[in-house]
């Protein structure tokens, strides 16, 4: 087993003008890992970073989160050698070609150096069932009492009809989803196929509402009928004890009419991996945040310390809701994180130029509209509370050619700060084209790679392809920005 490694605080993504307030957090993290060294926070057992990510030594290895593609199978963008694995597939034994990019896995196993081998690979859906409606601009679904978001990185498999969510068919349909859990019990699909044979009614989520005295509880809009399942691995049921645990219902008879599901099992929703694993990623939303530093992702539990590091984001951004990875070393129970990475794709700053009832756009971004739904999450403010004017800081998602849809949206102080992060679009000399805005490289004077050294002009143009993450700051002179930086981003 590896001992403990040294790592670097990623310094560069901060603004000189929050020197004070990373500072600020700096301390924050260095606090808490005295406190981890000492006993562990919240009670939670007192562990140390180590294990590998660096190309050298050995040890166990596992990882938790999307297929991203195959030639073994890589999940999170790491290679596991799957020709030794066993595979779990909707839980039953499987083979590799029983996988689709886009399935959720848990992928355990080891690495030797820069090489990871798989040993099992269990996949797992988040919802399985009857489709009850579909929106009409596509973008989401209601299967079995749970809202399913669709969105540009959702794969459709060519079982659908035109791959296109809309060519379901209501009442009759029955499909398997594959996603992250969201705080809110809506799931966020990365992979959704029709299923023709052996449906089996089944749905992951938290519990709400419980009452032991109906044996009855809710995940999303379905009601979980428990009265004669198979609970042997739950608590044993009082009250409302079993709400807020992540659990799974499986059962053989759903009724639409009262969106009921009879449960044959239900289960808590397991690690899926040992009790310490020397390199382990996972990646979902955060559901819990107990402190600075201290949170979970899903089900597992998550800590920083003072050599985190973080990408495409800061510390104090780890919020209930934000899309996230993070990986490190996996120790009964907690994973103590080496890097937590940001997935939003978009990510803008700057003053609201007009507001609607469900949408607004940003000055100095001209073209580039803002939309906000249920989903979205605010801080220290919502909707109705802000006006033209305010500054405001948000994550979202690519929803078209010039339009994204708000994860997250914070109330700032007031500056001239503006950001502009996204896949680019297009490039045309030195302009390159972001979420429909132009901006024009030759009066930027910073550039910096994806790991975070110095580059030129000229470098960095070479470097960035259509679509393509980058981000770009500036500062806004009357309607209109001057930009000075600009980042490739991973």
């Amino acid at each position: 087993m590896k001992a403990e490694v040294v790592i670097t605080i990623h310094l560069h993504k901060e603004r000189t003008m929050n020197t004070s307030r990373w500072i600020f957090s700096l301390m924050g993290m260095m606090g808490l890992a005295g406190l981890l060294a000492a006993c562990g926070s919240d009670g939670a057992p007192s562990v140390s970073a180590s294990g590998s990510g660096s190309g050298s030594g050995s040890g166990s290895a596992s990882a938790s989160g999307t297929i991203t593609g195959f030639g073994s199978v890589i999940v999170n963008g790491k290679r596991f050698d799957t020709s030794s694995s066993s595979f779990t597939v909707d839980g039953q034994s499987g083979s590799q070609n029983d996988l689709k990019v886009g399935m959720t896995v848990t992928v355990n196993g080891s690495f030797n150096g820069t090489q990871r081998s798989a040993s099992a690979v269990l996949q797992k859906d988040a919802v399985e069932g009857l489709v009850q409606s579909v929106a009409t601009d596509g973008l989401s679904l209601v299967v079995m009492g749970q809202t399913v978001l669709v969105d540009n990185n959702t794969v459709i498999d060519d079982n659908i009809p035109g791959r296109n969510v809309l060519n379901l068919v209501a009442g009759t349909d029955h499909v398997e989803v594959n996603g992250h859990v969201r705080p809110n019990g809506v799931i966020q699909a990365t992979f959704i196929e029709r299923k023709l044979l052996n449906v089996t009614p089944e749905v992951r989520g938290f519990v709400t509402n419980h009452t032991d005295g109906t044996k009855t509880f809710q995940i999303g809009a379905l009601t979980v009928n428990y009265a004669t399942a198979l609970i042997n691995d739950m608590p044993a049921p009082t009250g409302n004890n079993w709400n807020g645990l992540l659990v799974e219902a499986k059962g053989t008879v759903f009724t639409a009419a009262t969106t009921t599901l009879t449960a044959t099992k239900v289960e808590p929703e397991h690690q899926g991996i040992g009790n310490q694993v020397d390199e382990f990623e996972v990646e979902g939303y955060v559901t819990q945040v107990r402190g600075t530093g201290d949170f979970s992702i899903g089900n597992r539990r998550v800590q920083t310390t003072g050599n985190t590091e973080f990408r495409g984001g800061t510390i104090d951004e780890i919020v209930v809701g934000a899309k996230l990875s993070a990986e490190g070393r996996w120790d009964n129970g907690v994973l103590l994180a080496k890097h937590v990475k940001f997935h939003e794709s978009v990510k803008l700053e700057g003053d609201i130029a007009t507001i609607g009832a469900s949408s607004f756009t940003l000055t100095g971004l001209p073209g580039l509209t803002i939309a906000v739904n249920g989903q979205t999450e605010f801080k220290d403010t919502n909707l109705g509370g802000l006006s033209s004017g305010d500054h405001v800081r948000l994550r979202g998602r690519v929803s078209g050619p010039n339009s994204v849809i708000a994860t997250r949206v914070g109330l700032r102080s007031g500056d001239n700060d503006v950001d502009l992060q996204g896949p680019v679009q297009s490039i045309a000399g030195n302009v390159i084209v972001i979420l429909g805005v132009s901006v024009d490289t030759s009066t930027i004077s910073q550039f910096e790679s994806v790991s975070g050294s110095s580059m030129n002009r000229a470098g960095f143009l070479a470097e960035v392809k259509v679509n393509s993450l980058v981000k770009v700051k500036g500062n806004l002179n009357g309607s209109t920005v001057r930009w000075d930086e600009a980042e490739l981003e991973d």
